[in-house]
Formats: structure tokens, C-alpha cells, sequence
């Protein structure tokens, strides 16, 4: 019975080519626009370490022994604060602590970076500092050699872990595990080799950048040896001790000996598992926020606060709210699509009228005409996805073409390429249900005798 309604119903997109045409175009274009703004959308709100994430948290106290910085003036624009760092003595007390699963104390900076000789050189790269945990607990995938150890961070090691694409750059070979690097004309060992980090967004460093195709730390070392050799962060600091000079504490203030111990600076991640490690965790975190005596002299409350990933991306507002506009503009373009389709394939149905009261008159069932004209509707726009396909694939490309800091990231992926096929059956048999149910009611004897 479906083989024969199916023949049926293709047999019906033979007989009326322009009104098919027209028909799957509309479909096509609906589903392209509503696939593009779908797909940026999926990109920018993937899990960007599916499987770990739930497990990461944001650590922070304001323990920083000055009067509360609310809004700093940038360029005559009046700006929050709210990078949530901490400043170093309290990272390394937190370190100290290791009262969580892993912790690692972290921060973007930059530097030239060339071989040992200072044949090939790479300028400005990005690169982490951080803490020997950093790469088990953010998952790095390691190629070559290993990371470095515990207690190679407390000996202040000069070691590092590289990309493969830094590696070719500098030494022509993915293994350049044993090979010395200069970094701000310090000589580091490199230890280990890792595939490309990029993970979308950049929720670790989110004030560093956020979406990029191109921007990664292709060179992460000890935070410790980072500072022996003169490195300082990119980001700006959330405020620093009222110790400091006034100089030294303005927004433009080179970063510089003294600001690295006494401004918060540091991003501090910790590994959670369970629901119990994390409310004992913030209990601990509260405590030492409590234990910050000397705050109370700056008329500041024992702050401290646990921000998961996806809390902190949301705080972050990472997805423009425009991207979340364009969508529902597409989709209400699609609505307007299916509703033209619709009406379209109501008049062809209606068309048979004849045809449809000779069937039933010869004893076809309504759920067999039901069926029959479902299944037309529904390969219409099918027929209308597989187009859509390849308008879906231009759209992303001239969307590539945009400047902004994640259109480079907008790419259809397998899941999405599922999706629009999907999509494209549910608005077929959405869109042919009313044209199908008044052909199913046409009455045969009417229709024979008007015949």
C-alpha cells in the first residue's frame, strides 16, 4: 500500500513540473537560511570540552586589599571588571591547599619565540602559562614526550610543551621533544609536543579571545619560569592592592615586578566530579575568603564565588544576541516559506478532485488519499533539502567571508548535515497535512457525478 501510494504520489510531481519546481525552491530557500543561522548557532554553543566541562569550574575570591573598582574608564567608554582573577599569593595558596580533584592557576601571554640557534623565529605567540595540571585536566591531547611535573613547577623548571605546529615552524619535525627553545631570549626545554588546542570558545581565558578559527597558545610553560623570564599577561588585571603606587595601580600602567604580586591577574580552574566536591569546595573557598582579614579595612564582605562552564560563558554573553536574532528571523522566513508551499499544494490537490472521487468511488480509504498526499508534500521537500545542501554550503561560505571574531568558525558538521534532511521531512509532513486532509474529504459522489 506505501509502494503504491509513494509510485502515486511521484507519479503527481511528474504531472505538474513548474508548480514542483516552484514548490521545492521555496522549500530550498527556507531551508537554507534557517540551516546557515542554525549551524552558526550549533558552532557557538557546542560544549567546547565534551565530556570534561561539567567537571570545570571557575575559583574566585576578591581578595584584593583595596577599595572596590566597580567601572574603569577605556578610551571614554566606561567598562566592568569582571574578569574574575585573583591575584598570585592567592593562587599559590589555593595550590598549596589542593583541595580539589586538580587545580591549575592560568593566563595568556605573549612573546617571540624561536629555535635554539635563532635561525627560525616566530613572532608574538601566544602562549599559556600555567601549572603542570593544566594538561590532564583540560585534556590535551599529548603527541610526543609529556608534560611537566609538580615538581617541576615548584623548581621554577624552564620547560615546555609545544604544538605540532610550532614544531614544523621551528624545527621542521613534529617530534621536537629535547630541542631548546628562546623565548624572550630565555632558553626552554621542550618536553613535550601536543596536537592543536583550540577549543570554541576560549572559556579559560575568555577575555583573551573568544571565538577564533586561528588564535590558540601553541606553547604553554610554568607560570613560575614564565615570570623568571621576564613574561607578563595580555589580559588586564581586576584591580590591585592599595600598596601599590597610583601609577602602578592605573588602568594603563605597564605590567611590571610589583603588579604581578600584588594585582589579580590569574584565572584558577578546579576539577570537580561530584555534586559533594562542589558544594565542599565552595564551602572552603568561602572560608578562605573569610580568613582575608585585612579586607575589612577596605569596607569589603568576604566574596567568593564557583562558576561553572556553561554559568561562565552565560555570564560572559559569549553568543551575540544578533546570532540568536537571525535565527528566528530565519525560521519565521522558513514559517513563511512552508505556508506558501502549503497553499501551493492545496491547489494542485483540490485540482484532482476528480481523480480523488473516481478512487474513492472505487473503493480507496481516506487514509490511503491521506497518505498519498503526505507522501507528495513530503518529497517535495525532501527534493527541497537535498537543494537547500549546497545553498546551505554558500551561505556559510559567504558568511566566512564577514569579518567578525566567529563567522571563520561557521562549517557544517555531520550532525548538522543530518538535521537538514530531517528538518526537511518534518516540514513535509507538517506542510502537507491540512492540503492532504481536505483532499482525503473530497466526497466521491460528487465528483463522479460531475464527471
Amino acid at each position: 500500500m506505501i509502494r503504491y501510494n509513494l509510485e502515486l504520489a511521484l507519479h503527481g510531481l511528474r504531472r505538474f513540473p513548474r508548480s514542483t519546481l516552484l514548490a521545492v525552491l521555496t522549500v530550498a530557500l527556507g531551508l537554507a537560511a534557517s540551516m546557515t543561522t542554525l549551524t552558526l548557532l550549533h558552532v557557538l554553543s557546542a560544549d567546547p570540552l565534551p565530556g570534561l566541562s561539567q567537571h570545570l569550574y571557575l575559583a574566585w575570591t576578591d581578595t584584593v586589599q583595596a577599595e572596590p573598582i566597580k567601572q574603569i574608564e577605556m578610551e571614554g567608554i566606561t567598562m566592568n571588571v569582571n574578569y574574575k582573577h585573583i591575584r598570585l599569593p592567592d593562587a599559590e595558596a589555593l595550590l598549596l591547599a589542593h583541595r580539589a580533584v586538580r587545580q591549575t592557576a592560568l593566563a595568556d601571554m605573549s612573546a617571540d619565540v624561536a629555535d635554539g640557534d635563532g635561525r627560525h623565529q616566530q613572532k608574538q605567540q601566544t602562549l599559556l602559562a600555567t601549572t603542570s595540571s593544566f594538561i590532564p585536566m583540560f585534556g590535551v591531547t599529548l603527541r610526543y614526550g609529556r608534560g611537566w611535573s609538580a615538581a617541576e613547577d615548584i623548581a621554577r623548571a624552564p620547560v615546555a610543551v609545544i604544538d605540532l605546529d610550532l614544531a614544523q615552524k621551528l624545527f621542521g619535525t613534529g617530534n621536537a621533544v629535547g630541542k631548546n627553545i628562546r623565548v624572550k631570549d630565555v632558553v626552554f626545554q621542550v618536553i613535550g609536543v601536543i596536537s592543536p588546542f583550540v577549543p570554541q570558545p576560549h572559556f579559560y581565558e575568555v577575555q583573551s579571545w573568544t571565538y577564533s578559527a586561528t588564535d590558540r597558545e601553541n606553547l604553554f610553560v610554568p607560570y613560575t619560569a614564565a615570570l623568571d623570564a621576564g613574561l607578563e599577561p595580555n589580559s588586564d588585571s581586576d584591580g590591585c592592592d592599595a600598596s601599590l603606587s597610583a601609577a602602578a595601580r592605573s588602568f594603563n600602567a605597564t605590567f611590571g615586578k610589583e603588579q604581578v604580586r600584588y594585582c589579580a591577574w590569574l584565572s584558577y580552574w578546579v576539577q570537580l566530579d561530584t555534586p559533594r566536591q562542589q558544594a565542599d569546595y565552595r564551602s572552603y573557598l568561602m572560608h578562605y575568603a573569610e580568613q582575608q582579614k585585612a579586607l575589612a579595612g577596605y569596607k569589603k564582605p568576604s566574596n567568593a564565588e564557583l562558576y561553572g562552564v556553561s554559568a561562565w560563558l552565560k555570564k560572559w554573553n559569549v553568543i551575540p544576541d544578533s546570532v540568536r536574532l537571525n535565527v528566528w528571523m530565519a525560521i519565521s522566513f522558513l514559517l513563511l516559506c512552508m505556508v506558501n508551499v502549503a497553499g501551493l499544494l492545496a491547489a494542485r490537490f483540490l485540482h484532482r478532485s476528480g481523480e480523488i472521487g473516481i478512487r474513492r468511488a472505487l473503493g480507496a480509504p481516506r487514509r490511503s488519499i491521506f497518505l498519498q498526499h503526505i507522501l507528495e508534500a513530503s518529497a517535495v521537500c525532501v527534493v527541497g533539502g537535498v537543494m537547500a545542501l549546497p545553498l546551505t554550503l554558500l551561505g556559510l561560505h559567504i558568511l566566512r567571508q564577514q569579518s567578525g571574531s566567529f563567522n571563520d568558525l561557521a562549517r557544517l558538521d555531520p550532525l548538522m548535515f543530518v538535521l537538514l534532511f530531517v528538518l526537511a521531512l518534518a516540514a513535509g509532513v507538517v506542510t502537507g497535512v491540512v492540503p492532504a486532509w481536505r483532499a482525503s474529504a473530497v466526497e466521491p459522489g460528487l465528483q463522479v457525478k460531475s464527471e
